[in-house]
């Protein structure tokens, strides 16, 4: 996993992993591996695709519920009795199933359905639950007749000792005796506050005193009778309650198979939709594989492509005669830059992931990847970095094969040039003989020429623009490149004595190289006119390819209108004349009128050429982001609020931060960020009160000093008592510990926390603690 950190494998997994709205889905990124075969790629991509078109209808269902499975699925599969708070969270576990299955069925594509058809009723366990359960996870009164019964009786029984004991307080012979002129309750019973001393004037049972001991909370003799009544309706109705929680814990249980199956199904949705966000930013496509080629086209590196900025796309071509790519130019000239995208679009599509480069690419299913790039130096192992650099060279050409990829950056350049060279050479030359597919970069000037016609080594290098100086970041395929340290030190300011000298001591092939440097950048310069000039007319046929592919669009679409009409028409006259026609010859003329209807032409519609789910034109557009909707604005890599609807010109009106800017519908994509659509993708489908209760109240501590973090914690808990919030999560991290047993201290004696617990790894692991909120 070294090497691909070095490769930034491990910030794209974290730039997809950002997208998920599960611990599961983030924890299945993280780890993601490469697949096994290509088609297990290609069914991969397929998946991608078809949860982009889910996404493109403006909604991506979320998972957050996933993050409390493990709290009730292991006691719900042990028959336990499932405590309330459990059941509001298999209740919103079951909404956002219900919602899954809404937006799913709004899509037509192999994945969409199977996934569908595949994911439990969960309407069922809802009705069931709200039987019993308000949405705010409260026992609802008229659960069931007895419960209902038993609740009216108890608030007829309190009105009634409330009234007699209120009437007591208002006694103008009681005005000595009652403390205050109100009525409570101690232990649920109803009682009067009685001066200390006073007591023997109100015949009662005492049930305690002040803290001043002032008082005394006396239950007079008349409201007996009804407080043990009221005390035994409570108990009737604790006992209805736990009847009721077990009847539908039993339920639930019976449910847990096809709960564990929806459980593994939303799982996979979460981590597929957070692939096809991904995809969507950095504009990713579905490749082919090859076997004897490398096509990378119009590629780029998907984390520059993430920024925002301008990116130049390089188009790289590697074939059976020329399967190593000798890459070198000036220094920060974009060689690495090229080297690594090339190696994330082979990561990428071996993982099953669209690669950063244009539809029509075709790569290798490469089953490994070395890679030598970065200071590899090992203090354990001893090894400095030439030698660590070496040890990867050698397991490097020791590999054989096409399904070999090899990626090293700046070969054999931390040691002597001379020396250095040669070994490069070698292993080079190791690296042909072996058939493997390699990209390598380097400012070894020996390693520039010298490789024959029968050599599978492709010089390449980096343009650079001689008049300023500065790389141009353009690929040049065929000649290689200068790492122009005495021009850079010409144009940094370095005295001209200095550069002078240089020039002097430089070996007479170098000069000879250098003096006809000239003519060697104006052969670059030509070259790279002529691909400006393809580039641009490449551009050119794909749009005019796109115009001509929409005027079919709409010629086989007036097409088949006319055509029905036609036949309609023709299939009309063809009755009317079987209805008109004599009897004595009805058999002979229908079946030659309905041999005409057969022969008539039969229709067969076009594919869909737009990509399925997308809109197609500014007025879907609007419809499926109506102003106030989120979307992705690429330029500035980030989510922007929709202000209007396309204008005459297509254009929109986005509101992004502090940002008003007007850009074309076109140019906008489904949001990285999207809002819970929970809610409103259950109310489409179901008749169900859907008022989720708020998502948990989260505090993230991690970076913080142990002070801080309590001081925070602190507020937190008491807005959450205050709130009558059931439950918090606290991310601390590892880090040290300290910070996390400082925590979990503070909770075990704060008055605030019912219970607190780790997080499961399903649920975010030992970094993540929850606590349960109590009543104070």
């Amino acid at each position: 996993m070294q090497d691909l950190v070095v490769l930034d494998w491990v910030e794209i997994l974290e730039k997809i992993r950002s997208h998920a709205t599960s611990d599961a889905g983030r924890e299945a990124i993280i780890s993601m591996k490469p697949l096994r075969s290509p088609q297990d790629a290609y069914a991969s991509f397929e998946e991608i695709g078809h949860a982009t078109e889910v996404i493109n209808q403006g909604v991506r269902p979320y998972m957050q519920s996933l993050d409390l499975y493990s709290t009730w699925i292991l006691r719900l599969k042990k028959n336990a009795v499932l405590k309330t708070l459990e059941i509001k969270d298999v209740r919103s576990f079951c909404l956002e199933a219900l919602a899954l299955k809404e937006a799913l069925q709004q899509v037509e594509n192999d994945w969409a359905q199977r996934i569908s058809q595949s994911l439990m009723n969960a309407g069922e366990p809802v009705s069931a639950i709200d039987q019993i359960l308000t949405p705010g996870g409260d026992i609802r009164s008229d659960a069931s007749e007895t419960l209902y019964r038993l609740f009216k009786e108890k608030d007829r029984l309190a009105r009634e000792v409330q009234q007699a004991m209120d009437r007591l307080v208002k006694d103008h012979q009681m005005e000595n005796v009652i403390q205050d002129k109100y009525v409570t309750t101690r232990d649920g019973r109803w009682v009067l506050p009685v001066k200390s001393g006073m007591q023997h004037r109100l015949p009662g049972v005492i049930h305690g005193s002040s803290q001043t001991k002032q008082t005394v909370f006396i239950e007079p003799e008349k409201a007996i009778p009804t407080n043990n009544r009221l005390r035994q309706i409570e108990v009737e109705i604790e006992d209805e309650i736990e009847r009721l929680l077990t009847e539908l814990s039993r339920y639930l249980s019976s449910k847990s198979t096809d709960i564990e199956s929806t459980r593994l199904l939303m799982e996979e949705c979460d981590v597929r939709f957070a692939q096809a966000q991904f995809t969507a930013q950095v504009n990713g496509h579905a490749i082919e594989f090859s076997t004897g080629s490398l096509e990378l086209i119009e590629a780029r590196h998907p984390l520059l492509q993430l920024s925002g900025k301008g990116v130049i796309a390089n188009t790289v071509l590697l074939e059976q005669q020329k399967s190593i790519l000798l890459l070198s130019g000036p220094n920060a000239g974009g060689k690495t830059v090229l080297l690594k995208s090339i190696g994330l679009a082979a990561q990428m599509a071996r993982c099953g992931l669209p690669i950063c480069a244009s539809e029509t690419s075709k790569i290798p299913f490469f089953k490994e990847i070395l890679i030598g790039i970065g200071d590899a130096q090992s203090v354990d192992e001893e090894l400095s970095t030439f030698a660590a650099h070496l040890k990867i060279l050698g397991k490097a050409a020791s590999v054989k094969g096409r399904e070999h990829l090899i990626l090293i950056d700046e070969i054999c350049g931390s040691t002597d040039p001379e020396e250095g060279s040669a070994l490069a050479r070698s292993f080079i030359e190791a690296f042909s003989a072996n058939d493997v597919f390699g990209v390598i970069t380097s400012h070894l000037g020996p390693l520039k020429s010298g490789w024959d016609e029968k050599s599978h080594v492709l010089n390449g290098s980096m343009e650079y623009d001689p008049k300023t100086g500065r790389p141009t970041y353009q690929f040049l395929a065929g000649i290689p490149g200068d790492s122009l340290a005495i021009q850079t030190a010409k144009r940094v300011g370095v005295a001209q004595a200095i550069v002078q000298r240089a020039l002097e001591v430089l070996a007479p092939a170098t000069r000879a190289r250098l003096e006809g440097l000239e003519q060697i950048e104006r052969l670059k310069s030509d070259i790279a006119i002529l691909q400006d000039h393809l580039r641009k007319e490449t551009a050119k046929a794909v749009e005019t390819k796109k115009k001509y592919e929409g005027l079919l669009e709409q010629f086989n679409k007036d097409k088949d209108e006319w055509l029905q009409r036609t036949l309609k028409k023709a299939e009309r006259k063809v009755e009317e004349a079987i209805s008109q026609a004599k009897v004595a010859e009805t058999f002979k003329r229908h079946t030659a009128l309905q041999e005409i209807k057969y022969k008539l032409p039969e229709i067969v519609k076009a594919k869909p050429i737009t990509q399925p789910g997308a809109p197609e034109n500014a007025e879907q557009f609007a419809k499926k982001f109506p102003p106030g909707s989120k979307v992705y604005v690429a330029n500035l890599n980030q989510d922007g609020i929709v202000q209007s609807t396309p204008n005459n010109k297509g254009e929109v009106l986005i509101l992004s931060g502090s940002i008003r800017l007007q850009l074309h519908w076109q140019d906008l994509r489904p949001p990285g960020k999207p809002q819970n659509p929970t809610s409103q993708l259950v109310r489409q489908s179901s008749s169900f009160s859907v008022s989720l209760a708020d998502e948990d109240r989260t505090l993230d501590l991690r970076g913080k000093t142990v002070e801080e973090a309590l001081s925070e914690l602190e507020v937190a808990l008491d807005k959450a008592a205050q709130a009558r919030e059931d439950r918090m999560k606290i991310i601390h991290g590892h880090g040290t510990e300290a910070l996390k047993k400082a925590v979990r201290t503070y909770l075990s004696r704060s008055i605030y926390v019912k219970k607190w617990k780790a997080g499961s790894p399903e649920s975010g692991g030992d970094g993540i603690t929850w606590v349960e909120i109590g009543e104070i």
